[in-house]
């Protein structure tokens, strides 16, 4: 038969080793909810039914090794009424995942944390030893911290991956906070990563050195002669980066600074693709020129052909006409030329006016009529 109460048995040693695994483990959660949490109402209860649950198998381990019987029987009494009025708190924290939305699977579990709850304080008030007295508070407990670990995003903003402080971690922005001080006092995963020289208590003045000898260009953008923001374009091991250099400075309701904040935007991406940009309208340009002496060049040649084809007009149509015109002048002898001299004027009229015909299209205002001489 076992000895539950033998402090140095197998059984005990093992309990001992479980009730301080419990104590470490309520610790960090106590401990990281303090870090993390703001304390509102919630948060109070939470830590006081953890701490409850906790104190069910810290009671049987002090049961365990209390060197007389009436200090053994106030443990297990203690234990008792600290079951009973851990519902209190459980039943607060129902209330405050009631209030915070949590969905149904949240609530199932509630429910089997509070029937393990429910199960152990009934034993317990049996008052009697055994394994399930020592291990049912272990397995409440242990319930209880699988709850909270699993429903933390649910319970607090803080723990939820939408958070500030988790959004300003997975931005890809490169941020640093800097005391009032000058001092580093933060920075998010991106700027670790790409400053490994970062450390606490680097000052914002040596930051700004080491930023210098990796800078290779900076310009200031402005609008309407006001600066808005700073471009700047850093060396790294894997390449050149362009990023949108902000610098900003938090002030409490008295105007006194609290803290720096620096914010490098990468816009490497953004920048290539105006430098192609500009690029692209520099050889379009270029193609532009080409394109208009092309036209010129082809006009030109349009004249010339329109020229030869006037040319072409006076040799076949003035040239006949000059020639039928030399031709009635040698047939003319004296006479007759009283009868021909007529014609022959009307013979030059006709010569001259193509000639004046062939010669406006020849000049650049052909189209408009001229007068006869």
């Amino acid at each position: 038969m076992i000895d539950y109460y033998a402090a140095y048995s197998p059984y005990a040693m093992l309990l001992i080793a479980t009730t301080i695994a419990c104590v470490v483990f309520g610790a960090f959660l106590c401990a990281y909810g303090f870090i993390k949490v703001e304390k509102s109402f919630l948060f109070w209860v939470v830590i006081i039914a953890l701490i409850g649950f906790l104190c069910l198998p810290v009671m049987g381990f002090m049961a365990l090794v209390s060197p007389s019987l009436e200090l053994q029987d106030m443990y297990l009494d203690l234990r008792r009424f600290i079951a009973l009025f851990a519902v209190v708190p459980l039943l607060c924290v129902f209330y405050g995942m009631h209030r915070r939305g949590c969905g149904l699977k949240q609530c199932g579990m509630f429910g089997l944390v509070f029937l393990i709850h429910i199960i152990c304080v009934f034993y317990l008030w049996e008052k009697r030893p055994g394994v399930l007295a020592d291990y049912l508070p272990m397995l409440d407990f242990d319930i209880f911290s699988i709850l909270l670990t699993l429903s933390r995003h649910s319970l607090f903003v803080e723990l939820s991956p939408v958070s500030i402080d988790n959004f300003m971690q997975e931005l890809d922005d490169m941020i640093l906070i800097f005391d009032k001080s000058g001092k580093l006092i933060d920075a998010n995963r991106q700027a670790k990563k790409s400053w490994p020289f970062l450390h606490d208590g680097l000052t914002i003045n040596e930051f700004l050195e080491r930023l210098k000898k990796m800078t290779v260009s900076k310009k200031c953008v402005e609008k309407n002669g006001i600066v808005r923001y700073e471009e700047v374009v850093l060396s790294f091991s894997n390449g050149i980066r362009h990023y949108q250099y902000g610098e900003t400075q938090v002030k409490d309701e008295k105007g006194s600074i609290r803290a720096t904040v620096l914010n490098f935007h990468d816009i490497t991406e953004q920048s290539l693709l105006e430098k192609e940009l500009a690029e692209k309208n520099d050889e379009l340009e270029k193609l532009n020129i080409k394109l208009k002496a092309f036209l010129d060049t082809a006009e030109k040649l349009v004249e010339e052909e329109q020229k030869a084809k006037a040319v072409k007009d006076i040799k076949e149509t003035v040239g006949a006409r000059i020639e039928k015109l030399l031709s009635g002048l040698e047939s003319v002898s004296f006479c007759n030329k009283q009868e021909k001299l007529p014609e022959l004027i009307e013979n030059c009229r006709e010569a001259m006016a193509g000639v004046r015909l062939a010669m406006q299209k020849l000049m650049p205002d052909s189209g408009k009529d001229g007068k006869d001489d």
